[in-house]
């Protein structure tokens, strides 16, 4: 994805920090904050547990502060255990049975609506009635002293701010940051920065950020919100040096003591990113995961990106599990700011791998519900439109898949197969046109087209190419002609890129000469890195090469997609030439042959790549006899010729070109591993979305 710093925010002991983005809010806690001894935990595990609730302790630290009934200090001095949730909503609801106008009771029922609940809207609402209260009871402008409502009074406002800022509410963040100063002399101007940003304001953001260090008032936390804010403002203006400056200054002290600091670490790694910086950007994610779990980001997630944009797919499968584990670790609330980015990920990993029919299930869920975008310093445009391109790729891809399945099937499968297919490829039509009108405004366009650059549509990087196509190529051009004139990057670094971007609005103008060889270019001189990315060019390069009879480097390029990105042409729509070769022995083998003349991912050329297809074996060969790819025809017991064919075509389809790793049996159908009551088995399988993502009981 393109790089994202998360904005970092200082959580007082409330745990409820903004969450991710392309800068994050960590959840540092504040020394000058009263809270119930401990610090916040979340193992997910004994939430479902009976507890006598009248035993619980009344007495823990800042409960006194609080003040209130016995079972309004009980609900206090669970605020800080993520273990006893549904607890502390027992206590807090009885606690509102007993006085319905009671503050603290509205205070505590909207903190677990937020923290334990994860509903927002329903957290404002008993928030907002508990500041009502509070106003009815001191007034709006208290003394400047101590009163006995202070330290919920406090609480309460403090809420109010992260809550409205994790639902994109920035001009109210803005404002109870404000109303916390004004009423009772309490200074976060510091937790304005994120929402200036949000908000276009870089100069009041960078202007707070920098202030809060020159000031010398505040401690480390603050001084590390700062930084990280700065981090944010600068990666969202687009300075990327100044960025990369900012993150690095944050993450030296975390480095230095090796100990905590997984936010400034993930964050220094995202300004690297932006750098081109990308072995450095994998060092500093590796050492994010191994300090203490917080809860704005998952540097796992950022790993499996990182890797599968090198075309490193066995660790980014691998990154997917861990990721999954880290967001058990964190507090629960968290996951509504990141749930679809998590998805899109293990989306992006299963599309590259040929699982298309398991991507689609997630693009689809994932356009309909998007992530709230408070916590992130990308738009809500921005995500929505790099959920609706993702939707439209796997759409068509599956679509593809039907229609090239149609061609081998009996009549009537055949005919259901087309409608699927034609209905898919409507609904990526319709998510195109969509995430076009999100396009059409130049500066979120041409940000797109810049390399790794924030502002851009959050997509994988090696798909933002799918922008040129949904513009159309004379729009594409202009844009990247603009987004050359603005790039800070060094054109060694940034060439290439709006090459390859260039390939593609010559292709889809039909000028093959040129998009031939902007694409030569931008294969030969990408960062190593960029292994999906080349792959891409490469694709485009080849079939203009082949159209404009240059056939050498057409096979050349063809060679560079197959062993980069195998799966890559069925997504773009591109068949494959090859010479097809049967064993003239077998029946099935012949014809399958029939089949496969007739498919659309197989063109006839006798320039192409040798398919040698048998009743035991499919392969792929190099013209001088090389085999590149071969995948085994399982076989099928009593089957006919016409059955077995079926198989060997289907083979050659859907097996015979993926990436050289096996997620098939490992991950995406793995067994539950559980036995039934009478002692079997499990037979109930889970795809590799439902085993990372689904949570587990706590």
């Amino acid at each position: 994805m393109n790089a994202k710093v998360v904005v970092l925010a200082v959580g007082l002991w409330l745990g409820a920090p903004s969450g991710a983005a392309r800068a994050q809010e960590s959840n540092t806690r504040h020394p000058s904050s009263s809270a119930p001894a401990g610090a916040v935990t979340s193992t997910r595990g004994d939430a479902l547990a009976q507890i006598d609730d009248d035993t619980l302790s009344p007495d823990c630290f800042g409960a006194e502060a609080f003040g209130g009934t016995l079972t309004e200090r009980r609900a206090y001095c669970l605020m800080s255990d993520d273990d006893k949730r549904i607890s502390m909503r027992r206590l807090a609801e009885r606690a509102l049975r007993e006085a319905p106008r009671s503050f603290r009771a509205h205070f505590l029922m909207g903190f677990v609506q937020h923290v334990g609940e994860m509903n927002l809207p329903r957290a404002l609402f008993y928030l907002e009635r508990a500041e009502k209260l509070l106003v009815e009871r001191y007034g709006r402008y208290p003394a400047q002293q101590e009163f006995d409502g202070l330290t919920v009074y406090r609480l309460t406002l403090l809420e109010l701010t992260y809550v409205h800022g994790e639902m994109d509410h920035h001009e109210e963040k803005i404002h109870w940051v404000d109303e916390l100063n004004v009423r009772l002399g309490f200074d976060y101007t510091p937790f304005k920065s994120w929402p200036l940003m949000k908000l276009g304001r870089f100069d009041e953001a960078r202007r707070l950020a920098e202030d809060a260090l020159e000031s010398g008032e505040h401690d480390s936390a603050w001084e590390s919100m700062a930084l990280t804010a700065l981090c944010a403002v600068y990666s969202e203006a687009r300075q990327r040096q100044e960025a990369y400056d900012a993150c690095m200054r944050a993450a030296e002290t975390p480095l230095e003591r090796g100990m905590g600091g997984a936010v400034t670490l993930s964050n220094a790694a995202a300004a690297a990113i932006e750098m081109f910086r990308f072995d450095e950007a994998e060092r500093l994610l590796l050492e994010s995961t191994k300090r203490a779990v917080e809860p704005t980001i998952n540097p796992w997630g950022r790993l499996a990106h990182l890797y599968l944009q090198q075309g490193r797919f066995a660790e980014a499968v691998s990154a997917l599990k861990e990721m999954r584990d880290y967001r058990l670790a964190r507090p629960p609330y968290f996951d509504q700011q990141d749930q679809a980015d998590a998805e899109l990920t293990v989306a992006s990993v299963l599309m590259v791998a040929g699982h298309g029919e398991d991507a689609l299930r997630i693009t689809e869920r994932v356009a309909a519900r998007p992530d709230r975008q408070g916590t992130s310093s990308a738009s809500a445009e921005q995500s929505e439109a790099g959920n609706l391109i993702m939707d439209r790729v796997t759409k068509l891809e599956v679509a593809r898949r039907r229609e090239e399945e149609a061609v081998w099937s009996p009549l009537r499968s055949a005919l259901r197969l087309r409608a699927e297919a034609l209905k898919l490829r409507f609904e990526a039509w319709m998510a195109g046109r969509r995430a076009a009108s999100l396009l059409a405004a130049p500066d979120r366009l041409i940000t797109s087209l810049r390399p790794e650059c924030p502002g851009s549509v959050e997509l994988p990087s090696w798909l933002d190419g799918e922008v040129v196509g949904l513009v159309g190529s004379g729009v594409a051009w202009a844009a990247i002609q603009a987004a050359r004139k603005e790039e800070t990057l060094s054109p060694a670094l940034s060439e290439p890129v709006f090459r390859a971007f260039e390939a593609e609005a010559h292709f889809g103008a039909g000028r093959y000469e040129e998009a031939k060889e902007a694409a030569l270019f931008a294969v030969s001189n990408l960062a190593p890195m960029e292994s999906l990315k080349r792959a891409r060019a490469a694709a485009f390069g080849a079939v203009a090469a082949e159209r404009s009879r240059d056939l050498v480097n057409a096979q050349a390029l063809y060679q560079s997609v197959l062993g980069q990105d195998p799966a890559l042409l069925r997504r773009l729509g591109f068949g494959l030439p090859v010479q097809i070769v049967a064993d003239q022995k077998s029946a099935a083998a012949l014809k399958a042959v029939d089949w496969l003349e007739s498919s659309p991912f197989f063109r006839e050329a006798q320039h192409g790549f040798v398919l040698s297809v048998a009743e035991s074996r499919v392969s792929l060969r190099l013209r001088d006899g090389s085999e590149i790819f071969y995948a085994p025809v399982r076989p099928g017991k009593g089957e006919t010729a016409e059955e077995v064919a079926r198989r060997i075509v289907k083979t050659a389809h859907f097996d015979l070109l993926v990436p050289e790793v096996d997620i098939t049996q490992a991950d995406i159908r793995s067994l539950d591993g559980g036995l039934t009551g009478g002692g079997r088995a499990s037979e109930r399988t889970k795809s590799l979305v439902e085993e990372i993502l689904t949570p587990k009981p706590r």
